[in-house]
Order: C-alpha cells, then structure tokens, then sequence
C-alpha cells in the first residue's frame, strides 16, 4: 500500500528533518545517530516515491488521452458515414491541443524522471550506510564517515532542487534584454 498524505497538521517525517526523526536526546550514541540518520534517508525516499507516483501517473494520463484523442480524430475523419465529422474531430484535436500545453506547463515527466534518480541516489546512499553499519564494528564507527554520508545526502537535494529550479525556468518566457 502507498504512504498515505499525513493528515493536515501532521508532516511526513521527511519533511520534520534529521533532528525530529532521529529523537532529541542530547550525546546519542554514534550507533544511534546513524540509525537515525539512515531513518531520514528511507523517509526522504518514501517522498520522492511518493512524488514519482503522482508525477508519472498524471504524465501517463496526459499522455494516453492525447494518444487516443488523436487516433480517435483520425478515425472520425476517416469514416464518410459520420455525419458532420470534422465537427466531432476539431474539438478532439483541441483537447489535444490543451493536454499538450498542460504537459509542457506542468513538466509532470521530467518530474517524474528527477524523483526517479533521487530515489536512486538516495538508495544508494542507504545501502552505502547499510554496509557500513554492518560490516563495521560500533567502536570503529566514525563521526567523519557520518558527516560524508551526510554530505552526500545534501548534494542528492542540491541536485534534485537545482534541476528543479532550471524545469521552473524553462516555463518563463524569455526576458527581453537590457541593452545600456
């Protein structure tokens, strides 16, 4: 079953951030502040998966209507016995026309696409934690392999927000320039 949106006044816990999931005690042991931290990673991917889902799911909808539209206007060009055809087909077209504005609008399949490699960035950040909390010893764990991790975790939605942000601008029209 998906995760469900929290109720309204409730945050999915990747949107709490590190400090609300992984508890507020004061000097955690390092075990615990990677578990922690490996908690807000499988957070942060249940969001993106969460997005992926509505992303895809809105680009495959615009994308078979407008499949069928078109198909379905040709065909009803095609056939003679139908009366007052190209009154039936122009508006299918039309609509076609619309979905297709609304795909480039709302860029629901570059969206999906991002969500899809952050959620593979963020799973390979999980099994790169994972391996190292297993295969390392608690007294050899260490503070500086935790802020690298958390590095990484910082540049997967650095990346994912600055590609965010160039989808954004590509909606706005050119700006004319300023010529002194």
């Amino acid at each position: 079953m998906p995760p469900q949106r929290p109720a309204p006044g409730r945050h999915l816990d990747s949107e709490r951030g590190y400090l609300e999931v992984a508890g507020r005690e004061a000097d955690r042991p390092l075990r615990d502040q990677f578990l922690g931290f490996r908690d807000l990673v499988s957070a942060d991917m249940d969001w993106a998966d969460t997005r992926k889902r509505r992303f895809r799911r809105r680009a495959s909808i615009v994308r078979v209507a407008a499949l069928l539209l078109t198909a379905a206007s040709t065909v009803v060009l095609g056939i003679q016995e139908i009366p007052a055809r190209a009154s039936i087909a122009l508006p299918m077209v039309a609509v076609v026309t619309v979905l297709g504005g609304l795909e480039t609008f709302f860029n629901w399949r570059s969206r999906w696409v991002l969500m899809e490699e952050t959620r593979y960035s963020l799973n390979r950040l999980r099994d790169e934690m994972d391996y190292y909390i297993v295969a390392t010893p608690t007294s050899e764990l260490s503070r500086d392999r935790l802020q690298g991790f958390f590095e990484q975790h910082q540049s997967t939605w650095a990346d994912a927000s600055r590609q965010w942000v160039e989808f954004r601008k590509r909606d706005r029209p050119p700006q004319p320039e300023i010529r002194s």
